[in-house]
């Protein structure tokens, strides 16, 4: 059974480049772009086979929608399917969704939300129009901001299943819910990787619903984003940043340091946010306007998500170029571009 959440979306994105500078990637959304319908499938009597848990339905077909950006070869696809038809090493009488699949990605930040947590809109469209509850696939190992994130959205302990390979032909589950991944655009209107910005809303309205107005009360409006102690990405001159900041009322925050709470507070009263590139900016799903100055590294290239995300709840995007460290994956912020974008925005 198909069951569709939401129909086709026509975006189109508009980009203020004061600085006139090679957009890469953002190229591809500064066209009108159609994003696919928003949809999930309900399979009776499926397996979760092999470790990454692909989908293979009651009749041998491999479950696409398990797959998530992941394309299989033939000798790859032929091998899941084959391992369906060894006895089943469990069964679960109950609706399951899958936060863990081929692609691994459950543990990085960005991820789990833009391509884990949206699937629990599935989920729950299912147990409105059935009445059942949803078991969720979780991994073995939560993170802090995994757990709180579940927690808000109401999937709790009891209804989480951590995951645990299975063995031999898989796990067998009464019903398999299985969205559409809302990053993986096959029609071929938009660019492969284009966020859904329903399926983006009603993520961020089941994260407003949990976390009260009033727990944003004494956040802070003006953000830098500090990727200090960060493996790469890192802002060398960033005591110069700062310092031409702060007087502006601009406040410097390390997001792992927060809960999610906290960080779903920050950026929902956010007005100015000036961040490298990085997990963090994540939090644009709860923004609500303002202004955003991304830095890239030069060499790094320009990425899309967050232009996508800020343009979705309507932020005014900026992005800013900036040189590389010899030798690292670290950079220098041009003080002058900065202050530039200041007097644009304050």
């Amino acid at each position: 059974m198909w069951i569709e959440l939401h129909g086709p979306e026509s975006c189109e994105y508009r980009l203020e480049d004061p600085w006139q500078q090679p957009t890469g990637r953002l190229a591809d959304y500064l066209v009108p772009i159609t994003i696919d319908p928003q949809a999930y499938g309900v399979f009776r009597k499926a397996r979760l086979v092999g470790s990454d848990l692909v989908g293979v339905d009651k009749d041998r077909r491999l479950v696409e929608e398990t797959l998530h950006l992941k394309e299989l070869t033939v000798a790859q696809r032929r091998c899941v399917v084959l391992r369906s038809f060894l006895p089943r090493c469990a069964r679960i009488d109950a609706p399951v969704c899958s936060l863990v699949d081929i692609r691994r990605w459950s543990g990085a930040y960005f991820h789990w939300f833009l391509d884990a947590l949206p699937r629990l809109i599935a989920a729950d469209d299912h147990r409105v129009r059935s009445g059942e509850r949803t078991l969720v696939i979780v991994p073995s190992s939560l993170q802090s901001w995994q757990e709180e994130s579940l927690d808000l959205l109401g999937v709790k302990a009891e209804h989480r299943l951590p995951h645990h390979p299975p063995r031999g032909g898989g796990l067998e589950v009464r019903c398999l819910i299985a969205g559409v991944a809302q990053r993986w655009q096959r029609q071929g209107l938009a660019p492969f990787d284009a966020i859904s910005p329903w399926s983006i809303r009603q993520l961020a309205q089941r994260f407003s619903t949990a976390v009260s107005i009033q727990d944003g009360d004494l956040t802070p409006q003006r953000i830098f984003l500090s990727r200090r102690g960060a493996p790469n990405r890192n802002v060398i001159n960033e005591d110069a940043v700062l310092a031409l900041l702060k007087p502006h009322g601009f406040v410097s925050l390390r997001c792992e340091r927060l809960t999610l709470r906290q960080q779903i507070s920050i950026f929902r009263s956010a007005t100015h946010i000036v961040a490298p590139h990085g997990g963090a900016l994540t939090n644009l799903i709860h923004a609500r306007g303002g202004h955003l100055l991304e830095l890239f590294q030069a060499h790094h290239g320009v990425r899309p998500e967050f232009f996508q995300l800020a343009a979705i709840n309507g932020l005014s995007y900026r992005f800013l170029l900036c040189s590389n460290s010899p030798g690292s994956h670290d950079f220098h912020v041009d003080i002058d571009r900065l202050r530039e974008w200041l007097a644009m925005t304050l």
